[in-house]
């Protein structure tokens, strides 16, 4: 933990450097997410594009506190979560190199949360983890550690960029059986961009990560023994009892991605494709382990991003598809105490399980140009969602199709010249209608809670309609007359309702305050 915050402490010097630099910007609270919309390479995963994207120098700091209650939620997700955040992003141009950083922590407490007892987020991609029958307290600890690093045009032709990403969670389950987890991710991403002839540039990008997640499970109290699921996929499970398991989840994941950019003076284009593969394994015990199973986990994506900036008007377009294919592997064990093999023996190993996810979105918005801001923006959408689930032997299959679409407006007031002071209002609404969806279970001990009660209430969830509506407010001004610092305070609430299979609705709650500089 000390490590974390040390790092966390020197990307934060490099936010507060580039905000005191001789050639800070300010930018209010619209003006920084019309900034960020603009830089298309930002959010690719090429970081040796910097160079093509807006170069000013901003840095902003955040600290917020949100709230969600309600009972349309996932199983492993908690009746109630209240979880608080600090966050801190620089960009610095120090012309020879260009460097950004981000530092965020959050602490997060849920309460009344089921059905996990041995990993920090369920909802991963990984199948093989326990569960209970215990509503229970989680308490979660999040760091989040990123930078990227780009030179500027070498012979006006090629730039070379890294990115860096670190992640580590602490989370614990408060109720017998309980849960002690660790987990991390540390991810390197070097790139490099060719500028063709001004207008059209190529980019490539190479991706490796390491994934490592450490399960420990407990009793605080020795004399009664609990009973929990060694989960392995759509309902399929073993039972036990007793003080749970320890588990060693590690992998890799290799990829890479192409990007192709278009831009001219009013027009900026940007095309990119990625690939990655993950390998990640599943041991039980760290004294005398035994390979209990592991996933191969491909995702493809595409996106075409386009920003156009007229005198009056600004326009983005995003379109984007994800597909994910995750195999489920079992394997077949064997404890071998000869003198010369003292240790598990894999017998046998299939594919037993298939996870299949398909994303297809485009978003549009429109905002009316007031300076480095905007005065009105509004922002439309739609996601089409569908998941396809399938155990092979005994055959089980689970299934969801949603679209989802949205509308949004913003207006950003000026309620006085001194301080450019400002009132950003928003206001939102969206609908999702399933389309088709179902769950069917073909193994033995269908009685088990993770057949009746685990994925059947997660199912629900799935294929269930809802509306959403939200607002928020956000007040800003300069810090002082002659000072770009802009200090901002916000407040947002958003409502989802549904009547589908005995929901009701789920409330969010968020408070934040900051400053842009």
């Amino acid at each position: 933990m000390r490590r974390n915050i040390a790092r966390g402490l020197g990307i934060l010097s490099l936010v507060w450097l580039s905000g005191t630099s001789l050639h800070a910007q300010g930018f209010s609270p619209a003006g920084m997410e019309l900034l960020m919309q603009q830089k298309l390479w930002f959010y690719s995963r090429n970081a040796a594009g910097t160079v093509f994207d807006d170069t000013r120098n901003y840095s902003n700091v955040k600290v917020g506190y949100g709230m969600e209650r309600g009972d349309f939620h996932r199983p492993q997700e908690g009746e109630d979560t209240r979880h608080l955040n600090v966050s801190s992003e620089g960009f610095l141009n120090l012309r020879d190199a260009y460097v950004w950083g981000e530092f965020s922590f959050e602490q997060r407490n849920v309460h009344d949360a089921g059905y996990n007892a041995s990993v920090t987020d369920p909802f991963r991609g990984m199948p093989y983890y326990v569960v209970d029958s215990h509503l229970s307290k989680w308490r979660s600890q999040y760091y989040n550690l990123r930078f990227r690093a780009a030179t500027p045009l070498y012979w006006n032709k090629v730039a070379f960029g890294l990115e860096g990403t670190y992640v580590a969670s602490i989370a614990t389950k408060q109720r017998d059986p309980r849960a002690d987890t660790r987990f991390y991710t540390l991810e390197l991403v070097p790139g490099i961009t060719y500028n063709i002839n001004g207008k059209h540039k190529l980019g490539g990008n190479f991706e490796y990560a390491s994934i490592k997640e450490d399960s420990r499970m407990s009793n605080a109290n020795n004399y009664v023994d609990q009973d929990y699921y060694e989960l392995y996929g759509l309902g399929v499970a073993v039972k036990g009892i007793g003080s749970g398991r320890t588990a060693n989840y590690f992998g890799n994941r290799l990829g890479g991605g192409i990007q192709y950019n278009y831009n001219v003076r009013k027009v900026n284009v940007l095309f990119e494709g990625t690939y990655t593969v993950k390998v990640e394994n599943v041991e039980v015990s760290f004294d005398d382990p035994r390979k209990d199973a592991s996933v191969k986990e491909r995702v493809a994506q595409a996106a075409l991003s386009l920003y156009g900036r007229g005198n009056r008007f600004s326009h983005f377009f995003r379109t984007g598809y994800y597909y994910r294919h995750i195999d489920g592997i079992q394997y077949v064990s064997q404890y071998d105490n000869s003198d010369s093999q003292n240790g598990w023996m894999d017998l046998y190993h299939s594919i037993r399980s298939t996870y299949r996810l398909k994303v297809a979105s485009a978003d549009y918005s429109v905002s009316k140009n007031r300076g480095d801001e905007y005065s009105w923006k509004v922002d439309v959408g739609i996601r089409y969602r569908k998941n396809k689930d399938e155990y092979l032997l005994p055959n089980s299959l689970k299934g969801a199709e949603n679209l989802y679409w949205g509308l949004c407006g913003k207006r950003n007031l000026s309620i006085g010249n001194t301080h450019n002071r400002r009132l950003l209002v928003s206001a939102a609404a969206g609908y999702n209608k399933n389309l088709s969806g179902s769950y069917r279970y073909g193994g033995s001990h269908a009685d088990y809670l993770t057949v009746t009660e685990l994925e059947t209430q997660d199912e629900n969830y799935l294929i269930s309609d809802f509306y959403r509506i939200g607002a928020d407010i956000t007040y800003s001004q300069q810090y002082s007359a002659d000072k770009k610092t802009h200090i901002f305070a916000k407040a947002g609430f958003d409502y989802v309702k549904t009547s589908d299979y005995g929901f009701d609705h789920r409330s969010y709650i968020t408070f934040s305050m900051g400053v842009n500089f």
